[in-house]
């Protein structure tokens, strides 16, 4: 019997999972990626929320600081699946602000949030790129988020951690607290400490325990180039969309954006939206052919930051919910407090800001 069960194995699964095995505790994850394949596998990893100055200080507190928080675990997990510091990419990122007023609320952030900044014309960072009015974070970058899934559960099997490849298909609680989960194969697993953070398949198991969240599925697609490595400089973001490099010339540009539908599988009309989205920021793209495309779904929620820790009358039940487009740059910080909050410590973020509402309010 574990300690904790984990259902989900997204970056915040995995994360909460790690932070746990540091504590001590016995930890079984349970995750069918096949399917219910988690949205951290499918994003970009930029390692900000996209035009971070326009969300609350409840996200940002979640956010600031990922960039370290990220180099510190490559450190760790550096050669686990092929994992190398490259997978951290410290380009910076260029963030397209037409609006003189919005730029200076940009810098005032920065500011606030101790970030360098600048304003800067896109020309200055990638001369062949359309040229346009931005600013520049040059301590911001992205984060290869399938490598650093990849290593995550190398690293966590090594160490003990079970992994079941069988769907949750509900969560029973126990009368001492914790729960018992069952498997869609009849069997069940149970803990004292349950954490459900299964992303848009969250719902479906804890609606059942009286948890009403407005929580929704959005599909996102995204497009594979494969350019010269340095070709771009840069993570290139605008209101259209945007382009990531990776270090070895991949570049990702995306992403497409459709709340409400759960759909798994790319489109013709995302690869079109997105072919001319990338061609409109770097022209030379109109002539190179996409190596891949997917798509991924996203747990959607109607407000700008998650929701993180006790379900409401379900002792040792636990949940994260609602990350939408920021699970990968917010999933240290959200372990780490759902660990410190399941395990009796004191969080560093007050956990009043991201509970979960009885469903009485």
């Amino acid at each position: 019997m574990a300690d904790l069960l984990v259902v989900g194995g997204g970056i915040v699964g995995l994360l909460s999972a790690l932070e746990f095995t540091d504590r001590g505790f016995r930890v079984t994850v349970i995750d069918a990626p096949a399917r219910f394949p988690p949205a951290s596998w499918a994003g970009g990893g930029i390692l900000s929320p996209l035009y971070a100055w326009r969300y609350p200080d409840a996200m940002n507190l979640l956010t600031v600081d990922a960039p370290e928080r990220y180099r510190n675990l490559i450190a760790r997990l550096r050669g686990q699946a092929g994992l190398v510091d490259e997978d951290l990419n410290e380009s910076g990122l260029w963030v397209a602000v037409e609006a003189e007023q919005e730029r200076a609320n940009a810098m005032a952030w920065a500011r606030r949030w101790r970030l360098p900044c600048s304003a800067e014309r896109l020309s200055q960072r990638m001369p062949e790129a359309t040229d346009r009015d931005g600013v520049w974070f040059p301590s911001l970058g992205n984060l290869r988020n399938p490598r650093i899934l990849k290593a995550l559960r190398a690293w966590l099997s090594a160490r003990g951690v079970g992994f079941e490849a069988i769907p949750a298909v509900s969560v029973l609680p126990r009368a001492g607290g914790g729960a018992a989960v069952a498997l869609a194969d009849g069997r069940k697993c149970q803990a004292s400490r349950v954490l459900i953070s299964a992303g848009m398949w969250s719902p479906r198991l804890l609606s059942p325990l009286g948890l009403d969240l407005p929580l929704f599925p959005s599909k996102g697609e995204m497009l594979l180039y494969q350019l010269a490595p340095g070709r771009v400089p840069t993570v290139l973001l605008t209101e259209q969309g945007y382009l990531i490099p990776r270090a070895d010339g991949a570049v990702l540009a995306g992403s497409t954006l459709k709340d409400g539908d759960d759909s798994q599988y790319p489109t013709v009309s995302g690869r079109w939206a997105l072919e001319k989205m990338a061609a409109s920021l770097l022209p030379a793209l109109a002539g190179e052919r996409p190596v891949s495309h997917w798509a991924g779904v996203r747990p959607g929620c109607a407000r700008d930051w998650p929701y993180l820790g006790e379900v409401p009358g379900v002792p040792g039940v636990y949940a994260a919910l609602g990350h939408y487009r920021n699970g990968l740059v917010s999933a240290p910080a959200s372990a780490a407090l759902l660990a410190a909050l399941m395990s009796g410590e004191q969080p560093h973020l007050d956990p009043a800001l991201y509970a979960l509402p009885s469903s009485s309010s």
